[in-house]
C-alpha cells in the first residue's frame, strides 16, 4: 500500500512502506522517506513508515534539535497532530520538499542530532 498525496494533508512521498514493514531492519539501516519540520523551532521528524489510513507515521523524531541527550527517539506520531498544528492559521509542519530518501545513518550525528 502506499501513501497518497491527497489523503495527508502535508503531501508525504507515494513510497513510504506501511506500518511495522521495517521492523526487521537495524535502526541505522531504515531507509528515511520523508523529513518533516516545524516552522519556527527546532522539531523535526524524519519518517520510514506510514499507515495513511490511520494517519500515523513512524521514525526518528527530535523535538529540541538535541539528539538523543534532548531526548530524541524513534516512536510513532499522529499525522493528524501534526497537521492540526497553526500560526495564525498558518501550518506548522511542513515536508521538506527538497529532501531525498537515504538510510538513518546519513541523516545523523553520532550524538543523534539530524542533519
Amino acid at each position: 500500500m502506499t501513501v497518497q498525496p491527497q489523503d495527508m494533508g502535508l503531501n508525504l512521498p507515494l513510497n513510504l512502506p506501511t506500518l511495522d514493514t521495517t521492523d526487521s531492519t537495524p535502526f541505522a539501516e531504515k531507509t528515511v522517506h520523508a523529513r518533516l519540520f516545524a516552522l519556527g523551532s527546532a522539531a523535526t521528524w524524519l519518517i520510514c513508515e506510514c499507515d495513511p489510513k490511520e494517519k500515523i507515521a513512524f521514525g526518528y523524531c527530535d523535538l529540541f534539535g538535541q539528539g538523543a541527550a534532548g531526548g530524541a527517539e524513534w516512536g510513532y506520531v499522529s499525522i493528524e497532530e501534526l497537521e492540526s498544528l497553526k500560526f495564525m492559521g498558518i501550518p506548522r509542519v511542513e515536508v521538506d520538499a527538497h529532501f531525498t530518501p537515504r538510510r538513518f545513518a546519513e541523516c545523523v550525528r553520532p550524538d543523534g542530532t539530524i542533519i
